[in-house]
């Protein structure tokens, strides 16, 4: 598989540790995917707008997003890209350190197609 058809998974986390290690487990697992990370909420607005703008064909196959984030967090995202016909096919897995059963609830009834929490230790 090329580059150009390759799977594309954009993670959206403020922490760097864990793309880095989002991005070593795609490695290892050999995964043909092309992973991309943004900080917060908004630059995963950003990264889907440009793609409007660039290549509406190329949007992410999978996002997986982190509800704790500054400037506009998981939750308000989650809930934008699922009202938003454009967006809303794209697969969204949260993936937090969430372990608040609310949030589970809330992100599958706003359209999360599963919700992980992450386990730091």
């Amino acid at each position: 598989m090329t580059i150009e058809h390759a799977r594309t998974v954009l993670m959206a986390d403020d922490d760097g540790e864990d793309c880095f290690l989002a991005e070593e487990a795609f490695k290892a697992s050999k995964v043909e995917a092309v992973l991309s990370c943004v900080k917060d909420g908004l630059e995963l607005l950003e990264y889907l707008a440009k793609c409007v703008q660039t290549n509406p064909c190329k949007f992410p196959d999978l996002i997986l997003l982190d509800l704790n984030m500054p400037r506009k967090d998981g939750r308000e995202v989650l809930v934008e890209i699922k009202s938003d016909p454009t967006f809303q096919k794209i697969p969204i897995v949260i993936l937090t350190t969430s372990e608040d059963e609310r949030d589970k609830t809330f992100s599958m009834e706003a359209g999360a197609d599963t919700f992980f929490t992450k386990r730091h230790s």
